[in-house]
């Protein structure tokens, strides 16, 4: 009867410290995962098209190509004249015209003709903060879809990117000017 005792208090000691020893790694591990850093691998690669259509408050209107984008003013460059709006000025920006679709390396590839685009497949994310939009040049940008895409929809985009890119179709910039919604659409590499 001893030894049973014995054999019971032992297991129950065991079993206690591997519990103890479960919570703590459950625990820690979200942590983790919650801390890490962005990576470049969630920068998802865009192209912009050739022209911007820019439609300003309250019912003007300019083109070009978009050279800057910053929170607070983007630039619209034509020829040899470029044009500084406040972003607070500005309702939305639509692409046309031709993109060039490049390579995992950064190299065009090929041109992709505007006049045959299609919305087919269009992405649309809302509430992107506009510090979430690296201009790169007036033909390509990255966008950090992190914090308006749950996790499982940013590697089904990312997946998507790796034998696609994501053309811009429309940029539409938010009543308070912080944020906006980004039409994009898939065109295979």
């Amino acid at each position: 009867m001893k030894t049973a005792l014995n054999i019971i208090t032992l297991t129950l000691l065991v079993s206690s410290l591997g519990l103890v020893g479960c919570s703590e790694t459950t625990t820690s591990e979200p942590r983790e995962i919650a801390e890490a850093p962005s990576t470049q691998a969630e920068l998802l690669p865009i192209s912009l098209p050739e022209t911007a259509l820019v439609s300003q408050k309250p019912n003007g209107s300019m083109s070009g190509q978009l050279t800057a984008l910053s929170e607070q003013e983007l630039t619209i460059s034509q020829k040899d004249t470029s044009l500084t709006l406040p972003v607070s000025e500005v309702n939305w920006i639509e692409f046309q015209g031709d993109a060039w679709i490049r390579d995992r390396q950064g190299q065009r590839v090929r041109k992709f003709r505007g006049e045959n685009a299609s919305t087919k497949g269009q992405q649309v994310w809302q509430g992107v903060p506009i510090a979430a939009f690296q201009l790169q040049n007036p033909e390509t940008a990255s966008l950090s879809l992190g914090t308006v895409l749950s996790n499982e929809d940013l590697q089904d985009i990312l997946s998507i990117s790796q034998d696609s890119v994501y053309i811009v179709d429309v940029i539409e910039f938010d009543s308070s000017g912080r944020t906006m919604t980004i039409k994009a659409t898939p065109i295979d590499r």
